[in-house]
């Protein structure tokens, strides 16, 4: 009998007569993406396989669906088995219903379980799936054979080469390191090609207006912090003026006017009391870009921090530059000339200069080095990279340029402390100098440090002052696209935005309890900066964004407002639990006891009596204590995963004491002293649930097995403390 019924409810998903075109193609079942307002479908392919990364086992090469690209994602949608049975039962199994899979190059079907639950594991984003990735977030397509074993021969495709007319697999390498890789050999003859087609045509585009950012029709609210400075009017610059009590420096809003003489950055600019605009226009001529010193940070005590262009070779330009350096120093109470820090090694005759930071092709090579180390095609290249793991890093010197920007960004704050204002200076001034100058507030203002100052620091440093995002993520320019070379945005790619974050995440590492946002949060952000949806990094200057935001249906998604992508449970993941609370947080706290016992590197400049009271953070800067950003860029490499280790799993550790030392303080408030004396013996006690065990890698893990799944009470969502973002059921509470 058992035997029988078994007979009858197996499905076959070989031998089955075609209904209609579709299933003559090949296609088992017709499945579709979740598409956004806006959203369309450029290309689809059914019966592929996405095969799985670096797989050890057999049985589990890859999973069986549908590929589609859409004009603004990459999509992969599993073919799971439908769950209405002979049963009659419409709901879905917790675990152990099956799919089919492909086994070897063979056509054999095999089925395996998959847990459903595990698929809601990790984070979950509201407008991408759990297989789905923009189209903006694609570094590089190559060709391969299609086999479900290791991929070990390909070809890399580009926009402007030949499409062969046949395409059996396709890889993906993307610009956060992860590695897709997708097998047509279950699928319909010319489907490989025409998925391939059309994602080289719609990751690569030739004009900036065809980003999704531009054909999105969905609504949006903005739920912004009240508290958030995004430093577009001269009203939020006057703000940042007051915060920091600077008196002797003004708002100047001729760079907004037809005399604008700095078009990379915003209408606002703050300069000198004693700057006349004329003046200031005049010395604007003998500066790259029309960089002349501006004010970004300053102290009461009349110390300031600068950001300036380099010097253009002309017969007045050294003369130019001592006439505004001295009105600079006219604008400190005790005439102190500035402190002038060459990024790049573009000092005086004679001057040493070891600090200086690469060229940005440099840079950029470097990054590439870090690509081929962190994404290995195979399992057995992944080993060869693991025992010569060392000699593959350092020959890609990326930890020596995060290094150089920490002691660059260490130099400006200790000469801060002493109360000397600083001058950054490098090329345009709007690369290593937004960098070092960020860097720098970090170390010296706590506000920054917080969640809000943190994306108000970007706001001013990255955006309002106009870092070009465009040339260094690779996207087309803004304009009709017939003016943009392809060669000339080549030569300016580079990660340099990436390379600041990998910084921040050091001085989290080396300060742990100093930060509000953790190591997850920064991955996050670095993933929504290739996602071409929000219009935070998708200009090369405010500029651009103004003049093309009139002419076009755009409208303005700041990436900064979370709740459009993630659920409560995932931002609570934003907050580092070992950071005091608001009620707990001194107003003028610059660095806690333990950022004392953890600096290493001694202040060079002294100190005078009055400056003593100013603290900062003061990192080590050796190369030695730099660390790879595994979270980051090994997310993916599913050999180095592993259960109940990494910072995260320390994150969960803390936010279970915190919510046990609030439960334990509320039972403290209810109880008196009376009721306390007579009822101690009847008090019920409750035991803690000792915390989860979570992956390495989480919330980004392929692997979930170890995960158990979470629910958060929505009720008691927080964000002005983290901790209450945890409520028992939550997965950071729950019981092994």
């Amino acid at each position: 009998m058992n035997e029988k019924k078994l007979v009858q409810n197996f499905k076959s998903y070989i031998n089955v007569s075609p209904k209609n075109n579709a299933e003559k193609n090949g296609a088992l079942q017709e499945v579709t993406p979740k598409l956004l307002n806006g959203e369309v479908v450029v290309g689809a392919a059914h019966n592929v396989v996405m095969l799985t990364p670096l797989s050890q086992r057999h049985h589990d090469r890859g999973r069986f669906g549908s590929l589609f690209v859409t004009n603004y994602k990459l999509s992969f949608v599993p073919l799971e088995a439908n769950t209405n049975d002979e049963k009659g039962d419409s709901s879905i199994e917790e675990t152990s219903f099956m799919i089919p899979m492909v086994a070897g190059k063979e056509s054999e079907l095999s089925f395996v379980p998959l847990d459903f639950a595990q698929e809601e594991s990790g984070q979950r984003n509201f407008l991408l799936g759990p297989h789905d990735i923009p189209l903006t977030a694609v570094g590089a397509i190559y060709l391969t054979d299609g086999a479900t074993s290791p991929v070990r021969a390909r070809r890399i495709l580009v926009p402007t080469g030949e499409m062969p007319k046949k395409v059996k697999g396709l890889q993906v390498v993307c610009k956060n390191m992860l590695v897709l890789n997708f097998s047509f050999g279950q699928a319909a003859v010319g489907k490989g090609r025409t998925v391939a087609m059309a994602l080289l045509h719609h990751a690569f585009p030739k004009r900036h207006d065809l980003l999704f950012a531009f054909e999105c029709r969905d609504l949006y609210y903005p739920t912004l912090p009240h508290d958030l400075n995004m430093f577009v009017t001269p009203g939020d610059w006057k703000r940042e003026l007051e915060r920091c009590e600077c008196p002797h420096w003004r708002i100047t809003c001729i760079n907004g006017t037809s005399d604008a003489f700095m078009l990379t950055a915003g209408e606002t600019l703050i300069v000198p009391n004693s700057v006349l605009d004329y003046s200031l226009m005049e010395s604007a001529r003998h500066f790259r870009s029309g960089r002349v010193p501006i004010w970004v940070w300053g102290r009461p005590e009349g110390a300031a921090l600068l950001r300036s262009g380099e010097l253009l070779p002309t017969d007045s330009s050294a003369t130019t530059e001592s006439v505004y350096l001295e009105q600079v120093r006219r604008s400190h109470p005790k005439l102190t000339p500035p402190h002038v820090i060459y990024l790049c090694g573009n000092s005086v005759p004679g001057a040493p200069s070891p600090n200086s930071l690469p060229p940005l092709p440099a840079l950029h090579a470097s990054y590439k080095k870090l690509v081929e180390l962190c994404t290995p095609t195979t399992l057995q290249g992944f080993w060869t990279q693991d025992s010569q793991y060392y000699s593959y890093l350092d020959s890609s010197r990326w930890l020596r340029h995060v290094g150089c920007c920490l002691a660059a960004a260490a130099d400006a704050a200790a000469h801060l402390a002493a109360n000397d204002t600083v001058v950054v200076l490098e090329g345009d001034g709007v690369d290593y100098c937004a960098v070092v100058s960020s860097l720098t507030q970090l170390l010296v203002d706590p506000h920054f440090r917080t969640i809000t100052g943190f994306q108000s620091l970007v706001q001013k440093e990255w955006l309002a002052l106009g870092h070009p995002f465009c040339d260094r993520l690779g996207l087309p320019r803004p304009g009709n696209g017939k003016d943009t070379k392809e060669p000339l945005v080549q030569s300016q790619l580079a990660p340099v935005f990436l390379l600041f974050l990998d910084c921040v995440w050091q001085l989290q590492r080396q300060f742990p309890a100093d930060f509000e946002f953790t190591e997850t949060y920064l991955t996050t952000l670095w993933d929504c900066t290739n996602n071409h949806l929000f219009d935070t990094f998708l200009f090369n200057c405010p500029r651009d964004r103004e003049l093309l935001r009139d002419k076009q249906n755009f409208v303005r998604r700041p990436v900064w407002d979370w709740g459009e992508q993630f659920s409560d449970a995932d931002i609570a993941l934003f907050y580092n639990p070992l950071f005091p609370p608001p009620a707990a947080r001194a107003p003028q706290r610059a660095a806690s006891t333990p950022t004392q016992r953890l600096s290493r590197t001694p202040t060079k400049s002294p100190h005078p009596p009055e400056a003593k009271t100013f603290q900062r953070l003061q990192p080590c800067t050796s190369v030695a204590a730099m660390e790879l950003w595994s979270q980051c860029y090994e997310r993916w490499l599913t050999p180095l995963d592993a259960p109940a280790v990494g910072i995260v799993q320390y994150h969960v550790f803390n936010y279970a004491v915190r919510k046990e030392i609030r439960r334990l303080e509320e039972k403290l408030k209810s109880l008196s002293i009376m009721s306390n004396r007579h009822s101690n013996g009847d008090t019920e006690t409750t035991e803690a649930n000792p915390p989860s065990v979570v992956s390495r890698f989480y919330p980004f893990s392929h692997d979930h097995s170890n995960l158990n799944s979470r629910a958060l009470d929505s009720m008691q969502v927080s964000l002005i403390d983290a901790s209450q973002l945890l409520d028992s059921q939550s997965l950071l509470n729950a019981p092994d």
